[in-house]
């Protein structure tokens, strides 16, 4: 997995800041739902989606969900009616005012299944009429209590469902890591919400599993071509790269000894680097926080290279 360095190293820098209490669990305290358009939404231009979605976003993010761009398995999308339209001749701009429906529906990508949506009525004006909706979507109040009462009820639901399912959907992440798909395996676990109470533990103890399994596929690759960068004498690169070594895979004597043979041979800057990774490697707490540390980036790296999600409203 690429990461850009400098990312890597604030990211590797901050662990040491983490509280204690936050490394209890590595699951979202918030569900995750992902902010997409319908393809065949033709009332929202593509001009307008981005300010539309960000006040999706506003909506979702007031009521304790995590709205993303990126890929999840439950879905927000928007749906637009017009019922009135008037076009005003304002002198030398025509003004064109519309009233209509404004519905948010949430559905899950894997299997179809909806649950819930919500309508809210909304006026707007604007020199046309994609002006004109823009205007009344970005008019409506994310503080509207009937939000809040939807929003709870879709929690409940999905909840519900990760507590009827944690066993199939373990079931299912076991397979993918049989299948040496260890990052979908720690995606198939880490989208669930923490307080699952029946699956919480075996959750935690599964994605720590894979990321150790993820860690010793990937690292031989990363010492070869580690090894290479030394060879070469870029001891930056080496120095980069064996950051990415997970200190409890298979490879750890084989990084600790390069690790060794670059300690002198790195600048002061670097070698501030390679502290902080020699206390992860001899401090358990510090190894504890570095290891959530990577599975969150193992799974955001993966979520922004999935496929941008496609859907079409059925009416």
């Amino acid at each position: 997995m690429k990461t850009n360095f400098l990312f890597s190293i604030m990211c590797f820098l901050s662990i040491f800041n983490i509280k204690s209490q936050e490394t209890n669990s590595l699951l979202n305290s918030r569900i995750i739902i992902s902010v997409v358009m319908p393809e065949n939404e033709e009332k929202i231009s593509n001009a307008n989606f981005a300010k539309i979605k960000s006040k999706i976003k506003q909506i979702i993010s007031k009521n304790d969900v995590a709205a993303t761009d990126y890929y999840a398995d439950f879905l927000v999308y928007p749906s637009i009616e017009i019922y009135d339209e008037e076009n005003l001749d304002a002198g030398l701009q025509p003004i064109s005012i519309i009233s209509g429906e404004f519905t948010l529906f949430v559905k899950q990508f894997s299997t179809n299944n909806q649950f819930g949506s919500i309508t809210v009525k909304f006026k707007g004006s604007g020199k046309d009429k994609s002006e004109a909706i823009k205007n009344g979507i970005l008019k409506i109040n994310s503080n509207n209590k009937d939000f809040q009462i939807f929003l709870n009820s879709v929690k409940s639901k999905i909840i519900n469902y990760y507590q009827n399912n944690c066993s199939l959907i373990i079931a299912e992440a076991d397979k993918l890591n049989a299948s040496n798909l260890y990052e979908k395996a720690i995606i198939q676990l880490i989208s669930i919400p923490s307080g699952i109470s029946k699956c919480d533990l075996e959750i935690n103890r599964k994605i720590v599993q894979y990321y150790k399994n993820y860690s010793n596929a990937v690292c031989e690759k990363n010492m070869m071509i580690a090894n290479g960068y030394f060879s070469e004498q870029n001891f930056s690169k080496t120095l980069e790269v064996l950051r990415t070594i997970n200190p409890e895979s298979k490879c750890k004597n084989n990084a600790l000894s390069l690790m060794k043979k670059i300690e002198s041979k790195i600048d002061a800057k670097e070698k501030e680097i390679f502290d902080l990774m020699m206390k992860v490697y001899n401090d358990q707490v510090a190894l504890e926080k570095m290891k959530i540390n990577s599975i969150k980036e193992i799974a955001m790296a993966y979520y922004q290279n999935q496929p941008e999600t496609k859907i079409n409203i059925i009416k």
